[in-house]
């Protein structure tokens, strides 16, 4: 017999709401015993901006899977350096052919904020961002410029199935995600909120809702195994 030591998620509902499906935490989700969902509240679109001059640039700065995927869509192949902010931004890098010569030790802004101007003291950066991404890698000491190569739109009609759905735990990844669910009338006393990120956990907090799980590294998986040690704590 399994033990709930073991499966400590038997019984729970965790739904996922990005705009892409994070196979890894899903399989990690449930090897503990969860039941999983996948509820998109946002999806991405390209934008129409027009491509820098990739060569001015000394480093590329990717904070999203989503900006890789939409820079790689548009077959640029630069000769800059590269850094990520998380380790699935580097695997999605990774996986579309680019070399990744920079990762925080922590995957958090704030962490890329501190480290990186050690190893690019005096170069020139391009941010490639989503449309509302934050402004945290402005705060490099150096000279950043940006490509905004993509843009999010809500999913109105998954956002409303969220809505009437209870007693699950909902993972929100971005504002624009909180932003959705409350839009189409969800409501935080019906489930528990995730969060990745300490943006996105303020964006919950200040529409009202609580928030049981944050993550110290921004990434799924992480946040599946911050869930499964309050569950542990609480038993």
């Amino acid at each position: 017999m399994t033990s709930t030591t073991d499966r400590p998620l038997q019984g729970d509902t965790i739904i996922f709401t990005g705009s892409s499906l994070p196979e890894e935490a899903v399989k990690l989700a449930a090897s503990y015993g969860a039941n999983v969902q996948y509820v998109p509240l946002i999806e991405t679109v390209p934008t129409d901006e027009p491509a820098p001059d990739l060569h001015e640039y000394d480093w590329l700065i990717f904070t999203s899977a989503s900006a890789v995927e939409a820079f790689h869509e548009q077959h640029a192949r630069p000769k800059a350096k590269i850094a990520a902010v998380g380790s699935k931004t580097a695997a999605a890098l990774e996986q579309a052919g680019y070399h990744v010569d920079f990762v925080p030790s922590v995957f958090a802004a704030d962490a890329f904020i501190r480290e990186f101007p050690e190893v690019a003291p005096d170069g020139r950066c391009l941010f490639i961002r989503g449309a509302r991404a934050k402004d945290t890698i402005y705060q490099l000491p150096l000279a950043v410029d940006d490509w905004t190569v993509y843009d999010t739109a809500p999913c109105r009609g998954n956002a409303e199935r969220l809505a009437r759905m209870t007693d699950a735990i909902v993972i929100f990844a971005s504002p624009s995600a909180v932003e959705t669910y409350m839009e189409a009338g969800g409501q935080w006393r019906t489930i528990e909120a995730a969060a990745i990120g300490y943006v996105t956990e303020q964006a919950i907090k200040q529409a009202g809702g609580r928030v049981s799980a944050v993550p110290a590294n921004h990434t799924y998986p992480d946040v599946i195994r911050t869930i499964v040690k309050g569950r542990v704590q609480n038993d």
